[in-house]
């Protein structure tokens, strides 16, 4: 049976990806301390970009063109950006250029182009987008004018009737946000809304952009904060505080990170053709010279702000999610909460057993005591070969893992996770106690949430090394170390 989508059905789509994306947009406005005043949803005041408007505080308005696309095989470039309307109107960037061209000198406004296309092979503009803040004009500046890069800045100047000087100027407000499908934007919109304290399923989702639906149909084109989150009352969790979301982007970045309360950026610093190869930072340092500072500086800018119940997202590996949770800690009077899958996964609540074992190993008469966390997988092989190639001062080497063996599903919901962080942390502590270390050497291997709760009950502990795995038979790299 052949599928062809129709017209209408089309449009229908393309609308439910603009509204899940103003969606989005409401979640980000109804958080405390957020800046937002208003969103616009078709905006007549928007011009050419209508279809989301993020009005702010400081009038760094943000304007937001949404195109969604039924085949997959359309992409995006150049060419697509130039070409008119289907009325013969203007071209998506022209649209753009003018309303950049009519806001203030001192404040141009922040531009997007949101879409579910990818950009077209060799596309000598959009493959320049730089991965920090989607915009094109770093590596479009440099380009030689004889370049395939440096002849379409020629075009792209003559298109907009302008010097290519202010096609750069303009191209520094213009963020390319590809890519993202419809399912993308749901997995962004479920723990934001678990931030924001409201119900957190696909239903309430869909529920969300039925809201945004509404107001299209009903004419409703401009909305005060006061006003969206009166909108959303329905969808609320009455029993659950809103939460503050830190965003920390290590080995890759979000795709919306104007969304978190803080949002903390070292993917540059992460060298690797992809997110699964970078492991180490340009100089090992940064651990604690630079990673380390800028997370304890977000937990007193959260703490001034006024949260205590923190969200943790982001893209990072496992000493990174225990250390965010060793400065959140729970001795500081903070609650952390992160996603597993779509489940959140809440230090606070309910409790549900899991018998942990461990196993000793005597390794001679060093100070120091490891210990291999073992919930994924069975790490002592390779911490083991590890210790003895590094000659690292340990005489005890303890893994911890649970009773019927390490696995991936060994904690299957967040009551056995609380569990699991409290029992292990004690356990520690009576390792602690029985072999008196000089210093703690920890390696990770187990579900982001569960390490981050470890690390959130860390507390009267001896001075702790982290270690980052530089993946199978490779070893392992010291990361940070927590003082005692």
């Amino acid at each position: 049976m052949t599928k062809r989508l129709s017209a209408s059905g089309a449009r229908i789509r393309g609308d439910d990806y603009q509204h899940l994306f103003a969606w989005l947009q409401v979640i980000r406005a109804i958080q405390v301390g957020s800046g937002i005043t208003e969103i616009g949803i078709e905006d007549p005041e928007a011009g050419n970009a209508d279809d989301v408007t993020v009005y702010t505080e400081d009038q760094e308005h943000e304007y937001y063109q949404v195109k969604s696309s039924v085949d997959a095989r359309e992409t995006i470039g150049l060419e697509w950006l130039m070409k008119p309307s289907r009325s013969g109107g203007p071209s998506v960037v022209q649209g753009f250029h003018r309303l950049w061209a009519d806001g203030p000198k001192q404040c141009k406004p922040k531009l997007f182009l949101v879409t579910n296309r990818l950009v077209t092979d060799g596309d000598p503009i959009l493959k320049m987008r730089d991965g920090r803040d989607g915009t094109v004009v770093r590596s479009l500046k440099r380009a030689r004018p004889t370049s395939n890069a440096g002849i379409a800045r020629k075009t792209l100047a003559e298109h907009l009737q302008v010097c290519e000087k202010e096609v750069l100027f303009f191209l520094e407000n213009l963020c390319f946000k590809l890519g993202k499908t419809h399912n993308d934007w749901i997995e962004m919109a479920i723990p934001y809304m678990f931030a924001a304290g409201l119900r957190h399923d696909e239903d309430a989702v869909s529920q969300g952009i039925g809201i945004v639906r509404g107001w299209v149909t009903e004419g409703v084109r401009k909305l005060t904060t006061a006003e969206l989150r009166q909108a959303v009352e329905p969808l609320n969790r009455p029993s659950d505080l809103p939460a503050a979301s830190l965003l920390v982007q290590a080995i890759d970045r979000d795709p919306m990170p104007e969304a978190a309360t803080i949002a903390l950026d070292w993917a540059s610093l992460f060298p690797g053709r992809e997110p699964r190869e970078r492991r180490l930072p340009t100089d090992r340092a940064m651990w604690n010279d630079r990673f380390r500072p800028e997370l304890q500086q977000a937990v007193k800018d959260l703490r001034a702000l006024g949260h205590n119940n923190v969200l943790v997202r982001g893209y990072m590996r496992l000493p990174t999610w225990f250390a965010t949770g060793v400065e959140l800690g729970k001795t500081a009077d903070f609650q952390v909460a992160s996603f597993q899958g779509q489940a959140p996964w809440s230090s606070e609540g309910a409790l549900s057993a899991i018998a942990i074992e461990r196993i000793d190993k005597d390794l001679g008469s060093g100070d120091d005591l490891a210990i291999g966390i073992a919930l994924a997988f069975d790490l002592s092989t390779d911490v083991l070969a590890y210790l003895h190639e590094q000659q690292i001062n340990v005489g005890e080497y303890v893994c911890l893992r649970p009773a019927g063996g390490a696995n991936n599903q060994a904690i299957r919901n967040d009551a056995e996770a609380r569990q699991w962080a409290y029992e292990v942390r004690d356990l520690i502590r009576r390792l602690v106690q029985e072999y008196r270390p000089s210093r703690i050497h920890l390696f990770l291997a187990g579900p982001r949430g569960a390490i981050l709760l470890l690390g959130h009950l860390w507390d009267r502990m001896p001075t702790t090394q982290l270690y980052e795995d530089l993946g199978p038979t490779k070893g392992y790299s010291p990361s940070y170390l927590i003082p005692n």
